[in-house]
């Protein structure tokens, strides 16, 4: 099995700071993007990013090479998501039927469509998709994430999870079948004839401030010359994939440095693989 992050690894190892530095600026943004979509709220994903990239990197003598090194991440990673704290949105035991009722306020069609329309729709997406995941158990949740949208394999996703091949695919099945259930009923990005549109949903998610969080990070992203959004997926006359619609929502960023993060937390506690 050949690892392209295996020479980082090794080179972390031996006390190099610029391999330190590499490994963290690549597993950040993934890290994040896994966060992200498992806990919805932005501040909570940036918490739980740091924490996870501190257990990667003091954890690094470890690794035994029994996976690859972004295997071996994701594994940290989801472990950490699943036995987190649950956030004050988990806590209220969201269920589809209440998203669904949700998703029947405040529908109301935009006067005009222009870029600015289109911005705040994809802002509606990603929260309101993000939001919905929640309604998934934690441990299908983290498997419909790794295999739907971070394309694991089913051995890999075994791996992660601690759990046999065949568990993980059931799980994956199951999280599959209620997301595209759902989202084929419901969502407009999903199919055509389905009532509710990201862009009809803007005034109300304004309101209810449900996308002031992902806003925040979007305008810190201009700031750096980061943001780079997608165009917002076109309706489908056939039922789109669950699949499809989480891997095609905007690509968001923290606004923490967490190289510097790290770098603080490592020094304070003086471990050993900096020195």
């Amino acid at each position: 099995m050949e690892d392209p992050h295996l020479h980082i690894w090794e080179k972390c190892i031996q006390g190099n700071r610029k391999a330190f530095e590499d490994l963290v600026r690549f597993f950040q943004p993934k890290v994040f993007a896994l966060s992200l979509k498992f806990l919805w709220n932005p501040e909570d994903a940036e918490d739980a990013t740091q924490e996870i990239l501190i257990k990667v990197i003091t954890n690094l003598g470890s690794f035994r090479k029994e996976s690859k090194l972004s295997t071996w991440v994701y594994r940290i990673a989801s472990n950490h998501l699943i036995n987190s704290k649950r956030s004050l949105l988990e806590q209220k035991s969201i269920r589809f039927r209440q998203v669904e009722q949700e998703l029947s306020k405040g529908n109301i069609i935009p006067s005009e469509t222009n870029e600015s329309t289109k911005n705040l729709a994809l802002h509606v997406q990603a929260a309101c998709t993000h939001a919905i995941l929640l309604c998934l158990k934690r441990s299908y949740r983290i498997a419909f994430l790794l295999g739907e949208v971070f394309q694991v394999s089913s051995e890999e996703g075994a791996w992660i999870m601690n759990i046999s091949e065949a568990n993980f695919r059931k799980r994956l099945s199951r999280a599959r079948i209620k997301m595209d259930q759902f989202l084929g009923k419901h969502c407009g990005l999903a199919k055509e004839s389905n009532a509710c549109r990201c862009e009809n949903r803007i005034a109300y998610s304004q309101k209810s401030k449900r996308i002031d969080a992902y806003l925040k990070l979007s305008e810190h992203m201009k700031e750096k010359g980061t943001w780079k959004p997608k165009p917002l997926l076109m309706a489908s006359r056939t039922v789109r994939k669950a699949a499809e619609i989480y891997s095609q929502g905007p690509d968001f960023q923290s606004r923490q440095d967490f190289l510097k993060k790290c770098k603080e937390s490592i020094e304070t506690n003086q471990w050993s693989i900096l020195n």
